[in-house]
């Protein structure tokens, strides 16, 4: 789906249009074969150049094509088919701005509803200011995280299965968030170089707040690893002396129990018995045997077996 917008100096908000003009911001959700075809015919691009643009898979990276500037960009998502980013490319061109997603993208959908106090003629404004936003949903996302390892820490004692899936999947987010984060910084420096678009003074110190973000990010994901490895070391060894206690508690009642199954097999053999003729022998039996398993439960009970 192609969307067109643009907005002036002279304009208090983003418009949208039918055809492409100078300076113009044309925006492709949910993109495919054709709409990269629609890309190449306006940027003179390959279409071996824009193939990356569908990949769910790729990295974050910039190059440079003619007068053309790619940047493959990861940006935090909800999980879709164990993806937790999602490629968000952007295209700089002498006349247009490109950004194309090949599914909805939170990101863009935000910026375009909310607007920009800027003119889409300025393209390298534009393109700060996405990678300003991207930096910050990876830092939302991050703290959510972070927030929840922190809680789990605190409920240690009362681990659930449930709470351990929740613990894995984070751990996958992270390692995801890494993967994009480390090459997203590669980017966001090599933009700040001033070797791809032109920077003016603010442009340069916003870059480098953002080099910053994305490397205290990075730290804070590794810190979140080494947390969670911690937490599934802890819950391995809860569960481990759970599993101990259970078995130790299972085997002391089995013997505990196998005390009168011994005496009640011994005295149902058909054979002369002591106090077979005593009236009271059935009861002598009965005292006998629970005084026995009461002893031997108050043994484990010392011995710290039960």
């Amino acid at each position: 789906m192609i969307e067109i917008y643009f907005k002036d100096i002279k304009k208090e908000r983003l418009g949208k249009i039918k055809e492409v003009r100078d300076g113009c911001w044309i925006n492709i959700k949910k993109a495919g074969p054709d709409d990269l075809r629609y890309v190449s015919r306006l940027t003179g691009l390959e279409m071996t150049d824009l193939d990356d643009a569908l990949d769910p898979y790729e990295l974050p990276r910039i190059e440079r094509e003619g007068g053309n500037i790619l940047v493959f960009l990861r940006a935090p998502q909800e999980e879709k088919e164990d993806i937790y980013t999602t490629l968000l490319t952007l295209i700089v061109t002498p006349r247009y701005f490109f950004t194309i997603s090949y599914s909805q993208n939170a990101i863009i959908d935000a910026t375009i509803k909310k607007g920009v106090d800027f003119s889409t003629t300025q393209r390298s404004k534009l393109l700060i200011y996405i990678l300003l936003l991207i930096s910050k949903n990876f830092t939302k996302e991050i703290k959510n995280i972070r927030s929840k390892v922190f809680y789990q820490k605190k409920s240690l004692e009362k681990v659930e299965s449930l709470e351990i899936i929740d613990l894995i999947k984070n751990e996958e987010i992270i390692n995801q968030y890494i993967s994009a984060l480390v090459p997203t910084r590669n980017v966001f420096e090599a933009i700040a170089g001033g070797g791809y678009i032109p920077l003016f003074s603010n442009d340069e110190d916003l870059l480098e707040d953002m080099i910053i973000s994305i490397k205290q990010s990075a730290d804070i994901c590794l810190v979140n690893v080494k947390s969670i490895k911690s937490l599934r070391e802890s819950y391995q060894v809860i569960f481990t002396n759970q599993v101990n206690k259970t078995i130790r508690f299972l085997t002391s009642f089995t013997i505990i129990l196998t005390i009168p199954t011994i005496i009640a097999s011994i005295y149902g053999m058909n054979v002369g018995l002591p106090f077979q003729e005593n009236p009271l022998a059935f009861f002598y039996v009965l005292i006998f045997t629970f005084v026995t398993a009461a002893v031997f439960l108050l043994i484990f009970y010392v011995k710290k077996w039960l």
